[in-house]
């Protein structure tokens, strides 16, 4: 587990740390703080400051993040095995922190720096869900809107700054905060069209295209996919994403359907993807298929994408698994759906998403009334498994 601090004061130079307490004695010594200083710019304790120190006083992996958001750190996985791995051996992998310094009085004049958080913000984002990293996402936010009132008008920075707002604005989408997604896709697609870079202009239509479908706007969710495929020089991956996004957002729309399934059988022979880029676009492409009524087609796709996607992305999977449910459960194949809960019950405890708690919530509402003794024996495994903690509102 990576613990990454972002502000330097006093020497810039890699640290490593490996533990909670080994973060905060790190962050003392680089900032030259007591702990009753940390304390105060935590909202902690100097007791609890002293207990975490000292390895007497454990604490959340959400309120670790949470907390560290507010010194400059973050909190990335990473493993050092380069094989797939099961989510439980994900965590115990072996781990480093990363600090990464900016020459910069101000870091987020810093492109590279810029770069590195969204980075660092899409890692976590994939492996642990889009809750936990709120607080950090709406901080980083707020500091890359100066970037739109920056005179010097860097060109490198503003698609840096582009870029990580459209990592802010996937994690408050998966959280749930839609509203403020919304707005802040906004603004990564302004910072885009400044600094007149037609891939992250794409990549904002697309991310401004799938958090208007998820609030219900089919129609801006088409007008956003057609004005992201209307870019020049994109990358495949991009005009697969925006295809598919097109094509799901037409599913909904009457009359469309032929052009909806046109559209996504087009999206899956693009071409040109990362093994992860191919895994989440064939797994996106089976939602809309499913949208669509195919649940055979939409099911096989969904088992493929979710064993595919999961040594990069236990959030993906888990919302892949949801989704397969949900496909069986509409097939009225039972047994499939029955052995699809219990596989998303077991990955459940290590993401924190609103977008799967909304799926495992309306899985949990569709079966309650089926007397299967699968699906009922499923249905606990999964309520048992479910976080206690809401998801943010919107």
């Amino acid at each position: 587990m990576i613990w990454q601090g972002h502000r330097l004061k006093r020497y810039a130079r890699f640290v490593e740390v490996r533990t909670f307490p080994e973060a905060l004695k790190a962050i003392m010594e680089q900032q030259g703080w007591t702990q009753v200083e940390l304390a105060r710019e935590l909202g902690v304790s100097q007791a609890w400051v002293s207990e975490v120190s000292r390895g007497q006083k454990d604490t959340g992996m959400a309120r670790a993040i949470g907390l560290l958001a507010r010194v400059g750190w973050e909190v990335r996985i990473s493993p050092k095995m380069e094989e797939s791995v099961e989510r439980r051996e994900f965590l115990a992998a072996a781990a480093s922190v990363v600090f990464v310094p900016s020459t910069r009085a101000n870091p987020y004049q810093d492109a590279d720096y810029v770069h590195t958080l969204a980075a660092s913000l899409a890692r976590n984002r994939y492996e642990l869900g889009g809750i936990p990293l709120v607080s950090s996402a709406l901080g980083h936010a707020r500091r890359i809107e100066q970037v739109l009132h920056d005179t010097v008008r860097d060109k490198a920075l503003q698609t840096a700054a582009s870029q990580l707002a459209d990592q802010v604005t996937l994690v408050l989408y998966d959280a749930g905060s839609l509203v403020q997604a919304d707005r802040v896709g906004g603004l990564a697609l302004e910072l885009a069209r400044r600094a007149g870079d037609h891939e992250s202009q794409a990549r904002a239509y697309d991310t401004l295209s799938r958090v208007s479908l998820d609030r219900g706007d089919h129609a801006r969710g088409v007008t956003y996919a057609q004005r992201g495929l209307q870019m020049t020089d994109i990358t495949n991956g991009q005009r697969a994403s925006l295809s598919m996004r097109l094509g799901r957002s037409l599913a909904f729309i009457p009359g469309q359907e032929t052009a909806s399934r046109d559209i996504l059988d087009h999206a899956l022979n693009v071409g040109g993807l990362s093994p992860f880029g191919e895994a989440a676009l064939v797994g996106d492409v089976a939602i809309g298929l499913g949208h669509l009524h195919a649940y055979g087609e939409a099911g096989t796709l969904l088992s493929e994408a979710a064993e595919a996607i999961g040594q990069w992305s236990p959030l993906f999977r888990a919302q892949y698994l949801g989704r397969q449910v949900q496909t069986a459960m509409r097939a009225s194949d039972l047994s499939l759906a029955a052995d699809r809960m219990h596989k998303l019950a077991r990955a459940l405890p290590f993401v924190t998403s609103g977008r799967v708690n909304k799926r495992v919530g309306e899985i949990l509402k569709a079966s309650q009334t089926n007397a299967a003794p699968e699906i009922r024996q499923a249905r606990e495994h999964l309520r048992a498994m479910i976080s206690p903690a809401p998801p943010p509102s919107t």
